[in-house]
């Protein structure tokens, strides 16, 4: 594609993003929606609307001649194999794959939840090593792998920590099942514990891809590891 035809594709698309004042953006149960905004000076300003607030009163207010979504504008990256960033979910793996975790026959056949979340685990694993898990035996031991490490903290100790001192509040360990290349997962003597054996299934081939690997999927580390509780509020 030549750069003439590439300014007019993008010149086409900014066309078809802005909308006219009249159109009133949809909350539709959002709550908070994030707008960018035109004023009649041409200035380019963004916007946190509230559901309980009128449209044409911002229109007034801010002198809108035109506006945008910022969910609109902002770039979306088909899920693909070569860019493991593009692999935000369980279901961008599925499509980077073509090929998915037959959770209704697991479901009827009585698998358990948990076994079901570590089978989607190790389906995303295989989506961020570029489809193929290249874990393999060095008796040598020149070989690397990173596996997702979790903590589990009181609130005072979380309260007082920095930035980087906080992690995911789960605790997982590879022992038993891993030697035998099956997923193995417990809590060993206390919850800050975590430690992984051998040929993991869910290891990566860098620190980078393993914390993205445990941060990304936190909901579903905890399915899988299944400790009785919930996930809260993301960490930053």
């Amino acid at each position: 594609m030549n750069n003439e035809k590439k300014t007019n594709e993008v010149q086409d698309y900014l066309k078809r993003i802005w909308r006219k004042p009249s159109e009133e953006p949809e909350m539709a149960g959002q709550g908070t929606i994030s707008v960018l905004l035109v004023d009649k000076w041409y200035n380019i300003s963004s916007y946190q609307m509230h559901d309980d607030e009128d449209w044409k009163d911002i229109v007034e207010e801010e002198n809108v001649i035109s506006w945008t979504m910022v969910s609109d504008i902002t770039p979306t990256c088909t899920p693909n194999l070569k860019d493991y960033k593009t692999i935000r979910s369980y279901e961008d793996a599925c499509k980077a794959l073509g090929e998915e975790v037959d959770v209704e026959a697991l479901e009827k056949a009585g698998v358990p939840k948990h076994i079901i979340a570590q089978m989607k685990l190790e389906l995303i694993c295989k989506a961020l090593w570029g489809g193929e898990v290249k874990v393999y035996p060095d008796p040598d031991g020149n070989r690397i792998y990173w596996y997702p490490w979790f903590a589990l903290y009181n609130q005072n100790e979380i309260d007082n920590m920095n930035d980087k001192q906080r992690g995911c509040l789960l605790s997982a360990t590879a022992g038993t099942g891993a030697i035998a290349g099956f997923g193995c997962l417990g809590a060993l003597s206390r919850s800050s514990h975590s430690s992984a054996y051998s040929g993991f299934r869910l290891c990566l081939d860098t620190e980078e891809k393993a914390e993205y690997f445990g941060k990304q999927f936190l909901e579903l580390w905890a399915e899988a590891i299944a400790f009785n509780f919930s996930v809260g509020e993301r960490l930053k």
